[in-house]
């Protein structure tokens, strides 16, 4: 057993991309033979399956084992709310913008050092005045998915895009449908699916999103608009793989990405995928070769209807045009040997670079710099 112990502190148990990003580096860290004790507050009102990796987080939850390290991975604003006396304090932090809200940014000066996933987070960090070290470490992802269902669809034989997202300006929803209704106003074959949500998900939030897809859809006046399909159901983790194993191409027009979870996913599972090219996995991918990434500028954000207090007009956020979207998404239709090829180097490239053992990894070699941190030092 490594020597290492210590405690995780993140919503495990929350059905957000916050929760699968904790559980998934807990999975990380025991892989790496730490000993851990979890900490487990929850955000969410959502109850769902989260598997083995779930079941990993509530196994670890609560043990009593004697730990200097604290690894906090919540909202950076309440970490000062789980720092612990005389505990060396590392704070998990990934952010969307080009730079992180005050109080995330007070909370992370709180903390001895800070991991994040990309250099355009740590910049991020850095551009509110964040002095604390800062380390990239990748978000993990569990390589070992085995065999995958489809789902049986009323449109089999369409060319079927597809993406999954919560309904916010962030994801930046009316640039993918403008682009998709526009592009393949005219074309048969071709379908878009969108597995979307909104936290606390209710009948009332459900017409809310139907209703902004029925406005975008008025807005572009077409003769033709090529067939949408909308899932609002939650689904627990085999439910998404085998909803990823459904379609055939993964699109994400967001305006910037902490991680990128469903693109993770979607290439694991073995499909190509367009993406904007703006922060987390993104950095370490290249076009063409394991997906087809989106250009982008920094553009102040002019509306937000979520989290006002974290997204301001002050932040910079990424704009992709819709006329590259439209090419990205006729180029991919068009391009059967190519897709195929850069989804297979896009499924190499998670496996290698960011599977729970290889994030385990470098979480226990940084890990080895920073207990030294906690040890009594000779003058």
């Amino acid at each position: 057993m490594f020597p290492i112990k210590l405690k995780y502190c993140g919503p495990a148990k929350d059905y957000s991309g916050y929760g699968e990003a904790n559980r998934h580096d807990i999975a990380a860290l025991v892989s790496a033979g730490i000993e851990i004790t979890t900490q487990l507050p929850q955000y969410t009102m959502e109850v769902a399956d989260f598997g083995a990796l779930g079941d990993v987080a509530l196994k670890h939850e609560g043990k009593q084992i004697g730990y200097k390290i604290k690894i906090l991975h919540t909202t950076p604003n309440v970490f000062g709310n789980y720092m612990e006396h005389d505990k060396y304090h590392i704070g998990r932090l990934f952010w969307e913008t080009d730079k992180i809200p005050l109080d995330f940014a007070q909370g992370a000066q709180m903390m001895d050092e800070l991991w994040t996933g990309s250099e355009y987070n740590k910049k991020a960090i850095q551009n509110c005045g964040v002095t604390k070290p800062i380390y990239i470490i990748p978000e993990a992802i569990d390589t070992k998915i085995g065999e995958i269902r489809p789902y049986v669809v009323d449109y089999p034989n369409d060319y079927k895009f597809y993406s999954i997202f919560e309904w916010t300006e962030r994801k930046n929803p009316g640039a993918l449908l403008e682009a998709y209704w526009r592009e393949f106003e005219n074309t048969e074959g071709v379908s878009l699916t969108l597995k979307t949500y909104v936290d606390n998900f209710g009948p009332e939030k459900k017409d809310e999103v139907k209703q902004n897809i029925r406005l975008i859809k008025k807005k572009l006046n077409l003769k033709r608009y090529a067939p949408l399909y909308l899932f609002t159901q939650l689904m627990d983790r085999h439910q998404i793989y085998r909803f990823h194993k459904t379609f055939d191409c993964l699109i994400s027009t967001h305006r910037g990405e902490g991680w990128g979870i469903p693109q993770m996913e979607a290439m694991l599972t073995g499909n190509p995928v367009i993406s904007t090219a703006c922060g987390g996995i993104h950095e370490y991918l290249t076009d063409k070769k394991d997906a087809y990434l989106l250009p982008f500028t920094l553009a102040h954000l002019k509306e937000n209807t979520r989290n006002r207090q974290w997204y301001t007009m002050d932040q910079k956020w990424a704009e992709v045009k819709v006329e590259d979207v439209r090419a990205a998404m006729r180029y991919v239709f068009e391009h059967k040997a190519e897709r195929e090829a850069v989804a297979k180097a896009g499924q190499e490239t998670v496996k290698r670079e960011f599977s729970i053992e290889a994030v385990g990894i470098k979480m226990r070699d940084r890990l080895k710099e920073s207990y030294k941190l906690t040890e009594p030092q000779l003058i």
